[in-house]
């Protein structure tokens, strides 16, 4: 792959499928919002549903392990495919934006996360009672980080931010319409964290860490599947890149706008 190029004729030329969607989006309306994930052998997504209680969330997984496993009887809907995280989902949301983009938020978490679905639950409500566009979860102490700022502060309901990582974020409705075709755009999915407050209009009160529900990052920061399946140092070129297609000249912007304590 050229990576100076687009990533669009990335898909183009090597025929990228859409999923194998085994169980398929059908949203009822019973639930506000949408947990999507793509898995492998050793997710721990099924620490999300512990323990057993009323979620507030319907569940997606798309399944891109080597088959040992199958999930399908631990979600709503669930697919199999292979690739990356984002252009994955970029082509499971062109084909199912009807039923996702009718949830009030989404949430997109790698596998390697550890929660539970109370924390889950209580998580949407936060994003959704401070009327937030974009978001994640604070990390926890003990968590592998990349970016300081992501880390919990203590004594924090949430901060106001100009970043939310592309590990764990949580779009609402409006902001997952205005950010989705993005997910194209980087096979690694560096830059994207950078580029989505610039196409939300750079707002300071509408993207945050939320700090009163961490969730554990168990993998160290390079160690998933992601980093054998795109060529060395790819990630750094597409960062560059998707910067400069979008006009943004600071790739990670920590300004903290403010906080609002527990």
């Amino acid at each position: 792959m050229n990576n100076e190029g687009s990533f669009e004729e990335y898909v183009t030329n090597n025929d990228v499928k859409k999923e194998n969607m085994i169980k398929p989006f059908h949203n009822t309306g019973n639930k506000r919002f949408l947990v999507m994930a793509r898995v492998g052998d050793t997710s721990l997504h099924k620490e999300w549903l512990q323990p057993n209680g009323c979620k507030n969330f319907d569940l997606f997984l798309e399944y891109y392990g080597n088959g040992s496993n199958d999930f399908r009887n631990d979600c709503d809907f669930y697919s199999e495919g292979k690739d990356t995280k984002w252009p994955r989902l970029y082509r499971i949301i062109e084909e199912y934006g009807e039923h996702i983009f009718n949830y009030d938020a989404v949430w997109i978490p790698d596998d390697d996360i550890s929660t539970d679905y109370s924390t889950i639950n209580q998580m949407l409500e936060i994003f959704m009672h401070y009327d937030l566009l974009l978001a994640q979860p604070a990390l926890t102490k003990d968590s592998f980080y990349s970016h300081k700022i992501t880390k919990r502060k203590r004594g924090c309901l949430l901060r106001y931010t100009q970043f939310a990582e592309v590990m764990a974020p949580i779009f609402s409705r409006e902001a997952l319409q205005l950010c989705w075709k993005s997910f194209v755009k980087s096979r690694s999915g560096w830059g994207l964290d950078s580029v989505w407050p610039k196409i939300l209009g750079y707002p300071q009160n509408k993207i945050a860490i939320i700090d009163k529900t961490p969730v554990q990052h168990t993998r160290p920061i390079r160690g998933g599947t992601l980093y054998k399946d795109i060529e060395k140092g790819s990630e750094w070129k597409e960062i560059k890149r998707i910067c400069k297609e979008y006009g943004v000249t600071k790739r990670f912007d920590y300004k903290i706008y403010g906080q609002i304590p527990k």
